[in-house]
């Protein structure tokens, strides 16, 4: 179901918002059947092949058009192709510095729509020599009627918009396009997009359909981030619990508030750092600052490490001492000829100091130096944590009922002023330790509150039922104030709704899943026998909750061994999801103020803008 949902598209590298989630939903549609067996085996050969091929040689012409023919649809039957000097001058436009630009292939369909294919011969689409090439491509359909343009090397595919306002990509990686042997969710995307149907108009005068889904997506920017806030959260929280062990041993002195509040620097930094490569403020074109010191760099090299297994990224650690190394070159700037940086200073960037008197500026250092004496913060952890930061959920209708879809973040959307609300977000919660009297338990209900789990284990059926209603009714009026505060209204859900809730009975996780869901539990239940000693003991006790507070309707009619089954099955399901999170004693845990998990927000104070470079 997710891949039906999304196809891909949440693996691929963006630039600016090419398609919002409404948008990839709609698109998610039209993904294709499967690749027989003998082209798929046929591409992974000149796959292997091209890699080792220099780019932009003839050995690239060919590839391209068999992958665009063969593997992605656009055959004789859907059109006609024109190649090297069969594409007429009619096609060749001026750019601003006199050069004649002209795609190497074109594809016109026998009813409509064209798609012009741009092939360079630099090593790295939009980094150092390869940012003319993107430069030429958005002139050329800047100054024609088309909006859409591909442009590759062969090993990088980068599908281009440009409007005469905004430009937005997507790149493909062809060396992310078989993980562990089989294809890979990128081939998926490519396939999906890149497809006849998509870039045939439905009348003459229209946009192409993919086309008109990237005009549609302007519309709807804010809802991208809406779920934003929760997700840098969530990476506050893991910054937190990967220096556990050194935060006891080195912070004992220090208010758990202190800790916090360093913990919110290092990950806002980290947001403002993709603001300012987003919006160009920082050399993201430049090969060294891109390759050696640049977030979405990083991100990208992650990635393919974790295409060829993730057990890789667990068992290296270089990824945060270069994390800690921008923060640096961001706060004092560079004045090297090959990377120039301007130094931005500021107190979001500023170092701790282990002597310092402020316990703010004693965590700080924790963060910024435990790396370089113990292993902490492994290359996974910081995959997972930029992978929070920079991919969000947002709802989207599906039918009757709605689903939760994984989309980027456009970072050079979002203004100073959403870069302050977020910080202040943040400060409406709390560190906390699980005492040595037991463990804490998230449930997956109203504000997610976090109780002992000795607590609830005393609780009779009647408290049980009283307890999760309070907790339904307090998840309603948080809800109700929020979108009376922005000048919504909380209504009931609408008949429809109703009746599609009932149709699912509650049960679709990719419906019910919250903006979080793709994110696993911190300490998943697998991780030690401990933890699945407690999560058993949770979810014994989260069955019992269940049945008192009916959440799952009571067996009916005849009582068959199947139905019995699936009753019980059922009781299991909802047991676990009621279960989020659970909390070993002595681990440390974020809460609202009021001991809840989801957080509300607090006004924007114009001061916190300075955080933005």
């Amino acid at each position: 179901m997710k891949a039906a949902n999304n196809f891909g598209w949440d693996s691929l590298r963006h630039g600016g918002l090419l398609l919002d989630p409404q948008r990839v939903a709609s698109i998610s549609e039209h993904v294709p059947p499967p690749l027989p067996p003998y082209l798929e085996q046929e591409l992974r050969r000149r796959a292997g092949g091209v890699l080792e091929t220099r780019p932009g040689g003839a050995e690239i012409s060919e590839f391209v058009a068999f992958v665009l023919e063969r593997i992605c649809g656009f055959s004789p039957e859907t059109g006609s192709w024109k190649r090297g000097a069969q594409v007429g001058s009619e096609w060749t436009r001026r750019a601003v510095t006199g050069e004649a630009v002209r795609p190497r292939h074109l594809w016109r369909g026998h009813e409509a729509g064209v798609i012009p294919v741009f092939i360079d011969s630099e090593p790295s689409l939009g980094q150092g020599r390869g940012r003319r090439a993107v430069s030429q491509v958005h002139q050329w359909l800047r100054l024609g009627d088309e909006h859409l343009a591909l442009l590759t090397n062969g090993r990088q595919w980068r599908l281009v918009f440009a409007g005469l306002d905004f430009d937005a990509w997507c790149e493909w990686d062809v060396d992310l396009w078989f993980e562990q042997g089989v294809l890979s969710p990128q081939v998926i995307a490519l396939r999906t997009l890149l497809a006849p149907g998509l870039w045939v108009p439905p009348s003459k005068g229209d946009p192409a359909p993919l086309l008109q889904a990237v005009l549609d997506s302007r519309k709807g920017q804010a809802e991208l981030s809406a779920v934003l806030g929760e997700r840098v959260r969530e990476a506050v929280e893991k910054l937190v619990r990967a220096h556990s062990g050194i935060i006891k041993e080195k912070c004992s002195g220090i208010e758990p508030a202190d800790i916090y509040r360093a913990a919110v620097r290092v990950v806002m930094r980290l947001v403002v750092a993709l603001f300012a490569e987003s919006r160009d403020l920082l050399p993201r074109g430049v090969p060294i600052y891109h390759e050696c010191y640049g977030v979405f760099g990083l991100l990208e090299e992650l990635e393919k490490t974790a295409a060829r297994g993730s057990d890789r990224l667990a068992r290296s650690w270089g990824a945060w001492p270069r994390v800690l190394a921008l923060f640096r070159l961001i706060y004092g700037g560079s004045h090297h000829e090959a990377l120039s940086v301007t130094a931005y200073g500021g107190e979001l960037f500023a170092p701790g100091g282990s002597g310092a008197p402020d316990g703010l500026l004693r965590a700080l250092a924790v963060f910024e130096t435990a790396c370089f004496d113990s292993e902490v913060m492994s290359d996974r952890d910081v995959h997972d944590l930029l992978n929070l930061i920079t991919r969000t959920r947002i709802r989207v209708r599906q039918g009757r009922a709605g689903t939760w879809i994984a989309a980027p973040v456009d970072f050079s959307d979002l203004s100073s002023e959403y870069i302050g609300i977020l910080y202040e977000g943040l400060l409406d919660f709390e560190l906390k330790i699980a005492e040595e009297k037991g463990p804490i338990i998230f449930l997956a209900i109203g504000q997610e509150p976090a109780l002992p789990l000795s607590r609830l284990e005393k609780m009779d059926e009647r408290a049980l039922a009283s307890l999760l209603e309070k907790m339904k009714n307090a998840g309603r009026e948080a809800e109700g104030e929020d979108a009376e505060e922005n000048g919504e209204t909380a209504d009931e859900p609408s008949d429809e709704d109703k009746s599609g809730a009932e149709e699912q009975g509650g049960e679709d996780d990719e419906t019910d899943a919250g903006p979080c869901a793709d994110v696993p539990e911190p300490y998943g239940p697998d991780s030690n026998d401990e933890r699945r000693m407690v999560r058993t003991r949770a979810e014994t006790w989260a069955r019992n909750a269940v049945v008192a507070a009916k959440l799952v309707p009571k067996l009916r009619g005849a009582l068959t061994p199947e139905k019995r089954l699936a009753h019980d099955q059922a009781l299991g399901r909802m047991a676990a999801r009621l279960v989020s999170r659970v909390v070993l004693p002595g681990e440390h845990y974020l809460v609202r103020w009021g001991g809840t998990r989801k957080g509300r927000g607090l006004p924007y104070r114009p001061s916190i803008g300075r955080f933005a470079p």
